[in-house]
């Protein structure tokens, strides 16, 4: 196999608190934001629990011109939009991290909010209930199911992403909601002990690590096919009511986050599809840069036998570690041929999302660089609630 990509052999950040390490927020408004939480007392704050709001940009702070959005609002704008009860029952800060249509987002934005949150959690002299990222909805399902794999099992806080699918200064808008379930989810973690990423959007709230984007318009903008949502908003209930699978993941390990650095990751999705040629995916399997193929299968692991010689043909000549993922469910049931034969030849089934495959993959790279045993292994086995328990 060929040397190992740089940014694969240098592993993960030695310090992730590290602000030099920034390279897209400033630095030195994050040292800020630490300084006003540390400036504050309990008496000052009459009881109200602490909320740290990063801003990204997104759909959510656009604003329109000639039919064109972009993003433009940041903190403050956001925030004196929405609804004013909010701001009497928590102290919120902001942080306006980037303000960028989330479909220009890459790896090094997720490091450098790990970072930062890393940063700010490890530097306050008071309690914080936890961070909410207000992002765009095209990458929030990447960006979350990273997060989640990034901070690791040790997670002693709980993050919430949210977006919308209108700008908040649209006179029909989803982005207040979003914002106050989001707010109110992350109390409700915080008083039940527990330490979670999730997502939240319209009348349901998922692991991050289980949830895709499955619509452009709706406010109900995402779904969890493996796992069922950790509370549906819809019911009215205060305190939020959080599913009862969900267990608090403090667990008895360091909190030590795995940021790796670069800022596109090594792995090749090939989804079968009608008339995909085989000898294109077997010049993309030669890209020195790929270090482990997903098979994006039709379902039940059904894959083109073209595509699956293409594939491990190429992947055994290079030594990679080859997946299965399914769209549609996680139960891998070998009731077609194709599914035995790519089984047969080494490929492993993954039961979890895309989006969290492509993310653990990245930390599986890092910790096991050649080892495709333990790569595989590592893959299959849960780490933070991606693969579902009944998988």
């Amino acid at each position: 196999m060929s040397a190992l990509p740089p940014d694969i052999a240098s592993g993960f950040l030695s310090d992730p608190a590290d602000l030099s390490k920034l390279s897209l927020i400033d630095a030195e408004k994050v040292s800020a934001l630490v300084a006003q939480l540390n400036a504050q007392t309990k008496q000052t704050q009459s009881g109200r629990k602490r909320i740290v709001v990063i801003g990204t940009g997104g759909t959510l702070s656009m604003k329109e011109e000639n039919g064109i959005r972009t993003p433009d609002l940041n903190f403050t704008e956001i925030f004196d939009l929405i609804d004013p009860s909010l701001q009497k029952r928590f102290a919120i800060y902001g942080l306006d991290a980037f303000k960028i249509d989330s479909a220009q987002m890459d790896y090094r934005h997720v490091q450098d909010l790990a970072i930062t949150m890393y940063h700010i959690w490890t530097s306050a002299q008071v309690d914080i209930a936890g961070f909410l990222v207000l992002h765009g909805t095209d990458t929030l399902a990447y960006s979350g199911a990273a997060m989640s794999l990034i901070m690791g099992q040790g997670l002693p806080f709980s993050i919430a992403y949210t977006a919308a699918q209108q700008p908040i200064q649209a006179p029909i808008n989803d982005a207040r909601r979003n914002i106050r379930n989001a707010i109110y989810t992350l109390e409700s973690l915080h008083d039940s002990d527990m330490a979670e990423v999730v997502s939240v959007m319209g009348s349901k709230a998922y692991l991050s690590s289980s949830a895709i984007k499955i619509h452009d318009l709706s406010s109900d903008a995402l779904s969890a096919p493996l796992h069922p949502p950790i509370t549906d908003f819809t019911m009215l209930d205060y305190p939020v009511k959080l599913a009862p699978f969900l267990n608090p993941r403090r667990r008895n390990v360091p909190f030590s986050p795995t940021i790796w650095q670069g800022a596109h990751g090594h792995t090749l999705i090939v989804r079968s599809r009608l008339g995909l040629p085989p000898a294109m995916i077997a010049r993309q399997v030669e890209d020195p840069s790929i270090r482990a193929i997903i098979l994006y299968s039709y379902g039940a692991g059904t894959v083109y036998n073209g595509i699956i010689d293409a594939v491990m043909d190429g992947a055994q000549a290079k030594g990679l570690p080859v997946f299965i993922v399914s769209p549609v469910n996680t139960h891998y049931k070998v009731v077609y041929q194709s599914a035995k034969d790519l089984i047969a030849r080494g490929a492993t089934p993954l039961y979890m999302t895309l989006p969290a495959a492509l993310a653990k993959m990245e930390i599986a790279l890092r910790l096991h660089t050649d080892d495709c045993t333990a790569i595989a292994r590592f893959m299959s086995t849960n780490y933070v609630g991606e693969v579902p328990p009944h998988a």
